[in-house]
């Protein structure tokens, strides 16, 4: 089986107290940001290993972006992936439909019985991108996906709904999948698995090399204005002695008029 999984870098999460807009505000300031895997493409990655692992063939990944971002797909390698490519474009903030574009060109040319997709990013939380790409290749999808067992020729998925519910689907390959978090456990990585990783030379590929014509770079949404939500009440912390601090917590009840 081949298998293709696309991830994406993204700010760090514990930084976001610190993340500003640059001036042209179009996208935020990413000097002295530390930036790392999306989460749910963590779950991609060790998804894709398992069924290479499971049912034998390839395993390649993909991201978009600068030369810092190698990393992540050195992270891939360290996981079993035989192969690395890297658009050398940063398309963090590109509309949903061009990166699809950009991404489906790349995969049209690779063999794939199976492409994998986090079911969202930490950053913009779309969860458009690999819907996309599954509707431009025209090969069937599901997303939300927390269980799934590959066979020879179909893929038996189990997806999350909301309210705790769920729907059991058996898909033609090629299928494309977004992967919720907690699908598996991501493994730990050894020293001598990432030592390995940096040994396979990454693939790097230029926009000008992809066969997408201007026309299908053009974003079908332009970003007008990005800025930062509005800031909401802080939280107060009662301090004092306990019969202090109930009378204070009584009296900030009353006055909201809940009691």
């Amino acid at each position: 089986m081949d298998i293709i999984a696309c991830i994406k870098t993204v700010p760090d999460a514990s930084q976001l107290d610190t993340l500003k807009i640059d001036a042209a505000q179009k996208e935020i300031e990413k000097d002295g940001l530390i930036f790392k895997i999306n989460e749910w493409d963590e779950y991609v990655l060790e998804t894709a290993a398992r069924v290479k692992e499971k049912q034998g063939g390839t395993f390649t990944a993909i991201t978009a972006g600068p030369q810092g971002w190698d990393e992540n797909l050195r992270r891939a390698l360290a996981m079993t992936a035989d192969r690395a490519i890297r658009i050398d474009e940063d398309l963090t903030t590109a509309e949903p439909s061009v990166v699809a574009r950009v991404l489906a060109n790349i995969i049209e040319g690779l063999p794939y019985d199976l492409i994998l997709f986090g079911a969202q990013s930490e950053d913009f939380n779309s969860g458009q991108l690999g819907c996309m790409v599954a509707e431009m290749l025209g090969i069937p999808h599901a997303t939300m996906i927390v269980e799934l067992e590959a066979g020879e020729k179909t893929i038996q998925v189990k997806r999350e709904l909301e309210a705790g519910a769920f729907e059991n689907y058996t898909l033609e390959l090629p299928a494309l999948l977004t992967i919720q978090t907690g699908i598996n456990q991501p493994r730990y990585l050894s020293v001598s698995a990432i030592r390995r990783s940096m040994k396979t030379e990454l693939q790097i590929v230029s926009l000008d090399q992809i066969d997408a014509s201007p026309m299908e770079k053009t974003p079908m949404v332009k970003l007008e204005k990005l800025e930062l939500p509005p800031q909401g009440k802080r939280a107060e912390i009662i301090t004092g002695s306990p019969d202090e601090s109930a009378e204070k917590l009584a009296k900030i009840i009353k006055n909201a008029g809940i009691l």
